[in-house]
């Protein structure tokens, strides 16, 4: 039984060392699970809040461009338009089309192209253009309510 009184201490040592190791094992799997679960999250955020400066440099850069188009259609009557108006009136147009294509909301993207088609008077493109940036705005304001600071 001497033998026993020997071994005892060291079964002790070696089950305490095999109940740190597992302990320790599983405090690192979960603080793993937490930091991954904590990195998505954060990830998540990330794109929330790049996909709503996406939105909102889209929709400014729409309103500019809606403008310049308007601006480039009411020329007085007779008036030619200069090749560099005409350039940047062109440019505009396929900047507005790449930004229309951007926006997450369709109806929208779908009334600016609607706007786009040709106007019986220029009052009448106007009032379309009023309505219409007021729901740019609108919806320029809710990304700003809803997006991080």
């Amino acid at each position: 039984m001497e033998w026993w009184k020997t071994i005892a201490p060291l079964v002790g040592v070696v089950l305490g060392i095999l109940g740190t190791l597992v302990g320790q094992k599983l405090s690192d799997s979960r603080t793993l699970r937490r930091d991954r679960l904590l990195a998505q999250e954060e990830a998540k955020i990330r794109l929330a809040a790049e996909r709503a400066t996406l939105q909102r440099e889209a929709i400014m850069e729409i309103q500019h461009a809606l403008e310049g188009s308007m601006a480039a259609n009411q020329l007085p009557p007779g008036a030619r338009m200069s090749e560099q108006f005409r350039t940047a009136a062109t440019e505009s147009a396929l900047h507005l089309r790449a930004h229309i294509a951007r926006l997450e909301d369709r109806e929208l993207a779908a009334s600016v192209l609607e706007w786009l088609e040709p106007h019986r008077n220029a009052a009448a493109a106007r009032a379309a253009l009023d309505a219409l940036q007021d729901r740019l705005s609108r919806h320029l304001r809710g990304l700003y309510a809803d997006g991080p600071a």
